[in-house]
């Protein structure tokens, strides 16, 4: 009889180990249950769509439903919610699109719930017209409700919320930030946030840090954000405050959760439970720099992750050995790049931490379109190895922040990074590569500190 998979989930995650397992070994039976109605779908492109880069939502699907039934041989079961996990028996509990009772057996099975956002937990955060996006289901009733918005507020100043703000003011509505930190994309060093927030507020979005959203009030619709230093006028209301493990489904099972109350694996994606898988937003992963468990919910890596797993499914082992939290971002004209650690991350893990900063071009000065770069390195002092970077600039920042990710998982210290052998061409970049110049100057420093020593 043929062994059976299931996978609860159908986003990155689940729908690459139902693929790869199935694939590597066709005689596995693969059933995947999605509470939404889409499978493959991206997530990542709903502030595109709702900003009116492109008009039909379809586009958000990576592939058909079509596509893994009748040419991958795996069962979808759309609109179908995974209510309870019976471990001992192997079995999951379901309910179906049509109400139903579903009772599925399983020889393995893999948890790719994904993550949820997180709530203010404040009066009227339930009124209608206020949306936590995660799916690209969330998107829809947005891009429907534009003709009659005027005054957008996005609570929460982290990527998700930038990309919403480009959106809503390519739109050409009134946009609100209000976050209850400092400064946006907390990820970032303060010195390189401020420049995204100057841009944030050149395009005339009212950024309020440092407030707390203390209720929404409306008559069924949301019409004021009410905080600790005002209120606001709002006709719609994007919380994106963040997101957290989708483990719901797990509580008080005997699946052991790690990081950041993400379920605990190991390089091949088992659980502590045999022939339990955990992929995706939902599983904690293993940073590179540190070596220690961490936790990025991104959709590349949950690609891999769900990958690993059904290749180990298939019988072919495989492993993955761990992330750098590489994140690219753009607002506009201006392009965001973070991977490894920042200053603060660094410090908390104890390393002696030093950064470079420099600003430079990203091709010679007289190419028409050679851009502004702000970059930004983090390394130990003392063992010289690097530990993370950041940029800000045009869209060349991408090729350069993937440069230092590829060092980072290489374990490569600021003088290896100085002795790459970078391409040059005017139209891609100078002879002196804004990275070259960046581990020089650190390089540099370190060279005056120890003379000064000495």
């Amino acid at each position: 009889m043929d062994k059976v998979v299931v996978v609860i989930g159908g986003g990155a995650a689940g729908m690459a180990a139902a693929s790869k397992a199935k694939r590597t070994n066709p005689s596995l039976r693969v059933i995947v249950l999605e509470a939404k109605g889409f499978v493959s779908h991206a997530p990542c492109g709903t502030p595109f769509y709702i900003g009116g880069y492109f008009d039909d939502p379809n586009l958000l699907v990576h592939y058909p439903v079509e596509v893994f039934t009748k040419k991958r041989k795996i069962e979808i079961m759309l609109r179908t919610k995974a209510q309870k996990i019976d471990f001992d028996g192997n079995i999951v509990y379901a309910i179906g699109q049509d109400g139903e009772g579903l009772e599925l057996s399983y020889d393995y099975l893999v948890l790719a719930m994904g993550a949820k956002p997180r709530r203010l937990n404040v009066d009227g955060e339930d009124l209608e017209n206020i949306f936590h996006i995660r799916h690209m289901e969330d998107a829809l009733p947005i891009r429907e409700k534009l003709p009659e918005i005027e005054n957008v507020v996005l609570i929460g100043a982290g990527f998700i919320n930038v990309e919403m703000a480009e959106a809503f003011i390519r739109q050409k509505k009134k946009v609100t930030m209000i976050t209850r930190g400092t400064r946006v994309l907390s990820r970032l060093d303060p010195d390189m946030s401020e420049i995204v927030e100057k841009e944030l507020i050149s395009k005339s979005i009212d950024l309020r840090k440092e407030e707390h959203v203390l209720a929404f009030e409306g008559d069924n619709r949301v019409k004021k954000v009410i905080t600790d230093k005002g209120e606001y006028d709002a006709d719609l209301v994007i919380v994106g405050i963040g997101v957290e493990p989708y483990t719901d489904i797990i509580r008080n099972s005997p699946i052991k959760l790690g990081y950041k109350g993400a379920i605990r694996v190991n390089p091949r994606m088992q659980t502590n439970i045999d022939r339990v898988y955990a992929v995706g937003d939902v599983a904690e992963m293993t940073h590179v720099v540190t070596g220690r468990p961490t936790w990025y919910p991104l959709a590349q890596i949950a690609n891999k992750m769900g990958r690993v797993a059904g290749s180990n499914i298939g019988g072919v082992p495989m492993e993955f050995n761990g992330v750098a939290g590489t994140s690219l971002l753009r607002f506009f004209d201006l392009s965001i790049g973070i991977t490894g650690l920042n200053s603060r991350e660094a410090e908390r893990e104890g390393y002696r931490v030093k950064t470079v900063r420099i600003e430079a071009s990203d091709k010679p000065h007289y190419y028409p379109t050679a851009r502004k770069i702000w970059l930004k390195l983090i390394y130990d002092e003392e063992t010289r190895k690097l530990l993370g970077g950041q940029a800000i600039g045009g869209e060349t920042i991408a090729g350069r922040i993937n440069v230092v990710a590829t060092a980072l998982h290489a374990g490569l210290s600021i003088d290896d990074l100085y002795n790459i052998d970078l391409g040059y061409s005017p139209p891609f970049a100078p002879v002196w590569d804004p990275i070259v110049i960046a581990s020089s100057v650190a390089m540099r420093d370190l060279a005056k500190k120890s003379k000064h020593r000495n």
